[in-house]
């Protein structure tokens, strides 16, 4: 490998989900040249999906080669982690880099993979969705949840969301007991009361991501002492947990346990979510143990494509990974 900056191989990593698409641009030591962000990257099959789809992939990558002060040439290899359409991503980068080894993997594999340093375990993902995806020694891999905002998602932003709407409402109408969401939820939507975003909501104008931005307003009040908001994170902290129990079953390893890793925009409410999360798994399964991520599901797919452009996966660039993305205070949605 060639050391200028202009001529060195470097590779590229798209992290693209229901809220933002991250790409990242590093050396073959690992080290975090540059980064690119845009907007949101699944949902294909909703009108303008794959126009918005290819706009994310794109914006993100080329951002991020020229935050870098690199060509697409110098791209060797390529992996996304995609929370949708990872196929039809994967084909978009192949067609602008026919020269470089591409992958395409649903996030759940580069998620697993930078918490875990691609060791087996179970990744659970709770940011706008929610998913669990484990994977043995051996290969064999299992999912439960990620069935959308409609079927599924559990535990999500998204779901957090929806349920601190239902619950202000009830206070509301006297159904419940009061409750600081009365307040915060219309503040934190930009308006003055619930009967404002009853009609925001029905109109069309509150999107999916403002209702998941919620799940930071659930956590705000829930560590101010509000009872509902506590109620909230604990249901959702049983729902992540029981989706990381049902892959351990799924796999076999109930009894013998596996290495568990928390991730996503819900787990920011710490100590709150974290703790049921982990007094639910030490209940059904106290072989296996709660860990905190070793890197990003970014820095994952890195990690997949530095190997896809044969680098071993030693210590040293493991280390270069994480000091040059702590410089640079990369993540998602920033």
């Amino acid at each position: 490998m060639q050391t200028n900056s202009a001529t060195q191989a470097v590779v590229l990593a798209i992290d693209g989900g229901q809220s933002s698409t991250l790409a990242l641009i590093a050396n073959l030591k690992g080290e975090v040249l540059g980064y690119g962000q845009a907007g949101p990257s699944n949902h294909v099959d909703e009108p303008g999906g794959r126009e918005r789809l290819e706009t994310a992939v794109m914006t993100s990558a080329r951002g991020a080669l020229g935050n870098a002060g690199a060509s697409a040439e110098q791209v060797r290899a390529v992996c996304l982690g995609m929370t949708g359409a990872h196929v039809e991503a994967g084909e978009i980068v192949a067609r602008w880099l026919p020269h470089a080894a591409v992958e395409a993997h649903h996030d759940t594999v580069t998620a697993l993979t930078g918490a875990s340093l691609a060791q087996a375990g179970i990744v659970v993902i709770a940011g706008t969705g929610a998913v669990a995806y484990g994977r043995l020694a051996d290969g064999r891999q299992a999912r439960a949840g990620g069935w959308g905002y409609v079927m599924g998602d559990e535990g999500s932003a998204y779901d957090l969301g929806i349920a601190a709407l239902r619950a202000a409402c009830r206070a509301n109408d006297g159904r419940a007991a009061p409750t600081r969401l009365v307040t915060s939820v219309p503040a934190a939507l930009g308006m003055s009361t619930l009967t404002e975003v009853h009609r925001a909501v029905y109109a069309q104008k509150v999107t999916r991501a403002d209702i998941a931005r919620l799940a930071e307003t659930v956590a705000r009040d829930a560590a101010a002492g509000d009872a509902t908001a506590r109620a909230l994170l604990e249901r959702a902290a049983a729902d992540l947990a029981d989706a990381a129990l049902a892959v351990l079953d799924q796999l076999g390893q109930r009894d013998t346990g596996m290495d568990i890793y928390p991730t996503g925009g819900v787990f920011q409410a710490g100590r709150l979510i974290l703790d049921p999360f982990c007094a639910r798994i030490a209940e059904v399964s106290p072989t296996s143990v709660v860990r905190k991520p070793a890197l990003s599901p970014a820095a994952g797919a890195l990690l997949l494509a530095l190997r896809a452009a044969g680098v071993d996966i030693t210590q040293a660039v493991v280390a270069h990974l994480q000091q040059t993305l702590a410089q640079k205070a990369v993540k998602k949605g920033q």
